[in-house]
């Protein structure tokens, strides 16, 4: 049998038997977990630290892949990529395959815990991959207590904010039918997109309820590196299966929704003495990328100030990433100030100046302001003010 065990809080397991939860529960600890003898244990993380890549590499070997990956993706990842943990299952010569990426800090974080509670985590798996596909459906929403878990047949999962719903419905087929297990957000959905195919199906908003319809994840993070190695349990010898199938199976995102989607897997990312660039009641990130500034906005964010106002950052990012995606603006710069997000963007001429106010302030939940705008090498530079209406 298989128990499933939460890495970080809530401490929640439950024991399976092929399609049956036979058992379930919530720990205060992680030393409390009822792992039998006979169990194969699945460590289970917030799949919010973990980004996945749609790569494409000219390479013939599986060793020119693994040395040309981390200059591949250097671009899209804001940390330096050596502090960058790769696991690429599904790997194919000269073929589009997922790579997931996670902080190698966080990797050594969890390897740690297991090792220090004993836990012999034959696997670790991000919580998206539990959420259970509909035979109707190549899509499903879990909304929890904690945020949305999205997974889709072919793109793969992700772990978000509410908020970033309709950020993650951009690279779903408009033909695709998403099963949502909230009867209330389905409806919601419907009227937000009535092109679309929602449907309810009450699938559960706990791991226990996911695992009853019988999916076996096949994700392993631990790769060859972090296998925990846990001894003195009185267990079987804690070794890998070596005939074990590795599906990496993430969110494929373009570059551009990338770099304002992924919220919380690019911080995972970011090294500790960073926290000291940024204050913790008026952060300022200047003269970085968009992905990154958002990233720093984040964690200076998640540094002091009210979960009230993280939830309100994230809604007006989803909403000007929408705007920003589709006027092919380049965010050139970010910061949160007083309640507000200023961006600065790069425009192809003066005409998007006023079309791109209009843009934001088209949106139901926001109200935005031009602040400034100059010509600068055949562009135009134009500065805004934005944030959620009250």
């Amino acid at each position: 049998m298989k128990i499933y065990v939460k890495l970080e809080p809530p401490y929640e397991w439950a024991r399976v038997n092929g399609d049956l939860v036979e058992a379930f529960g919530e720990v205060t600890s992680l030393t409390e977990y009822p792992i039998g003898d006979d169990d194969d244990a699945v460590g289970v993380i917030p799949g919010e630290w973990v980004t996945t890549h749609s790569v494409n590499l000219p390479t013939k070997t599986r060793k020119q892949f693994n040395l040309a990956l981390p200059f591949a993706l250097e671009d899209s990842i804001s940390e330096d990529v050596n502090n960058i943990h790769f696991v690429c299952p599904d790997w194919r010569a000269a073929t589009q395959v997922q790579v997931l990426s996670v902080s190698k800090d966080k990797m050594k974080y969890w390897q740690a815990l297991a090792n220090d509670h004993r836990l012999p985590v034959l696997q670790l798996v991000p919580d998206h991959a539990l959420v259970p596909f509909h035979d109707a459906a190549r899509c499903s929403i879990a909304f929890t207590e904690e945020g949305a878990l999205a997974r889709h047949a072919d793109l793969g999962g992700v772990s978000i904010d509410d908020s970033l719903v309709e950020v993650f419905l951009m690279d779903v087929p408009m033909a695709d039918t998403v099963a949502v297990n909230s009867e209330e957000l389905t409806k919601q959905l419907i009227e937000e997109h009535p092109s679309r195919d929602f449907r309810y199906w009450p699938f559960g908003d706990k791991m226990r309820h996911w695992l009853e319809y019988g999916e076996e994840p096949k994700i392993d993070l631990w790769g060859d590196d972090y296998l925990p190695r846990v001894s003195g349990m009185g267990k079987r010898a804690f070794l890998k299966p070596a005939a074990m199938l590795l599906v990496a199976i993430g969110l494929f995102l373009s570059h551009d929704v990338y770099r304002y989607f992924s919220l919380k897997a690019e911080i995972a990312s970011l090294d500790q003495k960073m926290l000291n660039i940024l204050a913790s009641t008026h952060p300022e990130v200047r003269g970085i990328d968009g992905g990154e500034a958002r990233s720093f906005l984040e964690r200076a964010i998640n540094q002091g100030q009210s979960k009230a106002i993280e939830r309100s950052v994230h809604s007006a990012l989803a909403e000007a990433a929408t705007v920003l995606k589709r006027m092919q603006a380049e965010l050139l710069e970010m910061t949160y100030q007083n309640e507000e997000l200023v961006l600065t963007c790069l425009l192809n001429d003066f005409s998007q100046v006023d079309a791109l106010t209009k843009q934001l302030n088209g949106r139901r939940s926001l109200t935005a302001s031009l602040q400034g705008s100059s010509a600068e090498d055949g562009k135009v530079v134009a500065i805004y003010s934005v944030k959620q209406k009250n």
